[in-house]
């Protein structure tokens, strides 16, 4: 009876058994854990801490009162700031609970075990509690120290850029409000993170904790009204985006830009997941109805991996084709907003530096300042007299009359052949200019005209003495004059051009300067401008591009810093998914080498398995996002350079890029993955 007595006694309360309490006890039992399991976990606090990096400099940054007021004097950058801090919380809400997820599915089976020995629920609640603490306040003490850091070297690389005068000595180390935000910020996901915890062990039983990463999924069935819905959707899709090209015609124009840009974004979303759902079942369904293809030592394994959670590998690749689509299109939206409108700098201002001169003495005194300036570097001067013409014709282009509406006088703004050959010369362009007799002229567009809809117009130009028609006999946009001082030129024949100097036609002189290394010229602009003041039409591709860097550095700095987000998510979130999915799959990979698979098959299996994960999100995604940067492009920039190189060139950029970041994840993922296959 005694004996009854003690075999059915209660067993020990496992919390109270060890000296020191239980949290010492698992915390040993975990550092003892095997060198896999301690592998697969390491990346979830080096990720935390890296992702509370970028939170803590960016607060920091915003908080900057020294730098804002260098940067910012109409409050622009300041909105931006707390704009982009409202994306970063949440994406780092959302990176947490991904971790959380992962961390969370990799101890389920050891959090049953630890249940089956006699731990009460809420006792591993508080280990969880406990370890989301460790992680969170570790990941925010590494983030407050690096993201400091790295506050120093952006402002550091901020005032060298823009060439500012900062007391950066005045500029604290830690800022004790961005201290307070980001522990504000932790706590509150800690206990968002405990209450999701506790809810989970609360439904979940026993068995569940057990079993759950065994649960096998529903399957899904390919339908044909899906897919055809799917490519639908897609085409849908990039047919509005490529719409925008139309110009006034298009639908973004006639309808408006917001309402078309969320059809075109709920068309590439829904198009993508109603795809996926139906493409990936086809494919696996192909591949097993084809035995040839599903009898192959790498491709019978992987292809009832994939399909045994065919669900959840469904919605995790929709997750990161969206995320990498999201991701390239910041990126290349980045490089082309810094790319472009540098580039088209060269037809704003074709000559380093022009102004207009009003009388002799202005211009004596302008190149004397230029020349105490410029004593040393070699330099070319070249005056220009436009003659503002009258016309009427049945085809009046818009550059004769654009910008009509803000004061300028409408007309032809005409100079000879030899004025534009001679400048164009000078500023290193190479153009084929055809001989022009009486009755022909150039016109330069402001816009290309890609269907040539002013070749072969006539205009009555009106010389005040008399009518002259001339022919436009060829289009171009290799501009002489920067498009603050000449718009709607036409260029005629020198014979033509003289008889317009004996007429009382209204008449300016533009100076031109060029030079090898005058467009960088910061010395020659500051002379200049101290001679000539009150000069408005004094312009200098120094200036405009040192006024470019200067109030775009603030916008792509915040850019920059949601595209390091993005890239971060990314990686992440493929790294964990692959990691998990391979350490899912060990017993079976262990089945293999006692079957006498080789270490080179296994890691073919492997292989195959990462690069179904990352290279479907790659390819759609790359897609999605080459046509969200075209639809850009169209919407916010001006077509001023007329040659799709100068689109293609900074997309090619931002894919190569970030490619090379992608292939450098998949080269990680796939040596940790092979670690954690064949330990």
């Amino acid at each position: 009876m005694n004996s009854m007595r003690k075999s059915c006694k209660k067993p020990p309360d496992r919390t109270k058994s060890v000296k020191g309490g239980w949290q010492h006890e698992i915390i040993r039992n975990r550092l003892k854990k095997s060198e896999t399991e301690l592998f697969v976990l390491f990346p979830v606090p080096f990720s935390v801490s890296f992702v509370l990096m970028i939170y803590f400099c960016f607060t920091s940054f915003s908080m900057n009162q020294i730098i804002m007021e260098k940067i910012s004097s109409d409050g622009r950058v300041e909105t931006m700031c707390r704009t982009v801090a409202v994306f970063i919380m949440a994406f780092v809400i959302f990176y947490m609970f991904y971790s959380n997820s992962f961390f969370m599915r990799r101890r389920m089976r050891e959090l049953g075990i630890y249940s089956l020995l006699g731990y009460r629920k809420s006792t591993i609640l508080k280990l969880l509690i406990f370890e989301n603490l460790m992680i969170c306040f570790g990941g925010m003490i590494l983030g407050i120290l690096t993201g400091s850091i790295l506050h120093k070297i952006v402002i550091a690389g901020i005032v060298t850029l823009l060439g500012i005068s900062v007391d950066q000595s005045a500029i604290p180390l830690i800022y004790p409000a961005a201290v307070k935000a980001i522990l504000s910020f932790v706590i509150v996901v800690l206990i968002t993170l405990t209450l999701s915890n506790a809810s989970l062990l609360r439904k979940s039983t026993l068995l569940d904790l057990v079993r759950l990463e065994k649960k096998t999924e529903k399957p899904i069935h390919p339908h044909a009204i899906t897919a055809i819905l799917g490519v639908g959707f897609l085409s849908a899709g990039y047919g509005l985006a490529l719409d925008i090209m139309r110009g006034k015609q298009s639908l973004w124009n006639t309808i408006g830009f917001s309402p078309i840009a969320m059809l075109t974004l709920l068309c590439v979303v829904a198009g993508t997941i109603l795809f996926m759902y139906s493409f990936l079942p086809y494919v696996c369904q192909k591949i097993r109805q084809k035995k040839s293809r599903l009898y192959h030592e790498n491709t019978i394994i992987v292809v009832p991996k994939f399909m045994h959670r065919i669900r959840s590998n469904a919605k995790s690749l929709i997750l990161l084709i969206l995320l990498t689509a999201g991701t390239l299109a910041v990126f290349g939206s980045t490089v082309l907003s810094m790319w472009y409108p540098y580039q088209s700098f060269r037809r704003i201002i074709p000559s380093a530096i022009e102004y207009r001169v009003t009388n002799e003495q202005e211009k004596e005194i302008s190149l004397q300042a230029l020349q105490e300036a410029c004593d040393e570097q070699e330099y070319e001067v070249y005056e220009t007299i436009i003659f503002k013409v009258k016309a009427t014709s049945d085809r009046l282009p818009t550059e004769y009359s654009i910008s009509e509406d803000k004061g300028r006088i409408p007309g032809f703004e005409c100079i000879s052949r030899t004025d534009y050959a001679t400048l164009l010369s000078q500023q290193g362009k190479k153009a084929d200019i055809p001989e022009l007799s009486d009755t022909d002229c150039i016109l330069i567009k402001y816009y290309p005209d890609h269907e040539h809809s002013d070749m072969g117009a006539s205009y009555h130009l009106d010389f005040g003495t008399g009518i002259t028609d001339v022919t436009v006999k060829q289009t171009s946009i290799d501009n002489p004059i920067g498009l603050s001082n000449s718009v709607g030129t036409l260029i005629l024949s020198d014979n033509l051009y003289q008889k317009m100097r004996d007429s009382t036609i209204d008449r300016v002189s533009v100076i031109s300067i060029n030079g090898e290394k005058m467009r960088s010229n910061e010395t020659a602009y500051t002379a200049l401008k101290a001679s000539m003041p009150d000069n408005i039409y004094l312009a200098s591709a120094w200036q405009r591009e040192s006024t470019f860097v200067r109030d775009a550095s603030s916008t792509f700095l915040l850019i920059c810093f949601t595209t390091i987000i993005f890239l971060i998510a990314t990686g992440s979130i493929l790294y964990f998914q692959n990691i998990s999915s391979v350490t899912y799959d060990k017993p079976d990979y262990e089945i293999m080498l006692k079957m006498g698979y080789s270490h080179t098959m296994i890691k073919k299996c492997v292989r195959r398995q990462i690069q179904i994960y990352y290279g479907i999100p790659y390819v759609i995604g790359s897609l999605h996002s080459i046509f969200a940067m075209i639809c850009y492009k169209s919407a916010l920039m001006d077509d001023l350079l007329g040659r799709n190189s100068a689109v293609v060139a900074p997309i090619l950029l931002a894919v190569a890029i970030f490619s090379i970041i992608y292939a450098i994840y998949y080269q990680l993922t796939k040596r940790s993955c092979y670690k954690i296959a064949l330990i």
